[in-house]
């Protein structure tokens, strides 16, 4: 058995180089002049010239204009890209009445997009001059002095003094938007045709159209079959070029339908 323990039997081992001393040098002299280079850069010129808004791109908006939502969320082109607080900017939308959702965030390369959801108006109510309110009650100020969104007037309950974003709820306003719903379905697409939506009685509820003819229903919305029979009775009128003054479905199975009064008719009276 040999026991030969010589060099010859051992791992090789590459030698390292020594490191040059002038290498480290030049090392150490490139950093420190890389470092005196970019602290006399002018860094502040350069942020403003760069990282600068230059667009605003708002996404979701109905009613609400692009630029009124940019106002809101304190945004505008120019500003400081890095020092825009998204946060903020989207706390203040969602403190206004008719923004439900907003999304804030950076959109490279120097842009800033926001997107809303806006609450969408169902229904006036009585707010000294009409106000609106969407499906969930909550009250929104008017966009312009006087102008206001197509849909029913409420006619019963007041909201006088109620700031907007308010949540305005009750039994009034429950059976408003309960029939709003209900004309609102897809068989029945009898919702705009209604103007007003009385509610002061707490037994029927009066619905006025757009033409002038007043319907009698029942305090809650009833039936899909019986709105079904109403909105038959209404075409049928329509395409005899006939008004009636006044409709009433509060009973089952039938419809009466009242036909406008004439000067000299005998019913008169």
């Amino acid at each position: 058995m040999s026991t030969y323990k010589g060099k010859a039997l051992q791992p090789h081992r590459r030698a390292r180089r020594p490191t040059s001393l002038l290498r480290r040098i030049v090392r150490i002299l490139g950093l420190v002049a890389a470092i005196v280079v970019l602290a006399h850069l002018p860094w502040h010129d350069l942020r403003v010239r760069l990282a600068v808004v230059t667009d605003v791109r708002v996404e979701g908006a109905r009613y609400l204009d692009a630029a009124r939502i940019a106002s809101i969320a304190g945004l505008k082109e120019g500003e400081d890209l890095l020092a825009v607080d998204l946060a903020r900017a989207r706390q203040a939308l969602l403190l206004d009445s008719r923004v439900a959702h907003a999304e804030v965030s950076r959109r490279l390369p120097r842009g800033i997009r926001v997107r809303v959801t806006e609450r969408m108006p169902v229904l006036l109510v009585q707010h000294g001059v009409p106000w609106e309110i969407d499906a969930e009650g909550v009250l929104l100020a008017p966009l312009q002095g006087g102008v206001v969104a197509d849909v029913p007037l409420l006619v019963g309950p007041r909201f006088d003094g109620i700031p907007a974003g308010a949540q305005v709820r009750g039994m009034d306003v429950d059976r408003g938007l309960i029939w709003v719903r209900a004309l609102s379905r897809r068989e029945l697409q009898l919702a705009g045709r209604v103007s007003e939506i009385d509610v002061s009685n707490d037994r029927v509820t009066s619905l006025t159209l757009l033409t002038g003819t007043r319907v009698l229903a029942p305090s809650w919305p009833p039936s899909t079959r019986r709105l079904s029979a109403l909105r038959v009775v209404l075409a049928d009128l329509d395409r005899r070029h006939m008004t009636a003054e006044e409709v009433d479905v509060r009973f089952e199975h039938q419809v009466i339908v009242r036909p406008p009064e004439h000067p000299g008719d005998p019913r008169n009276g």
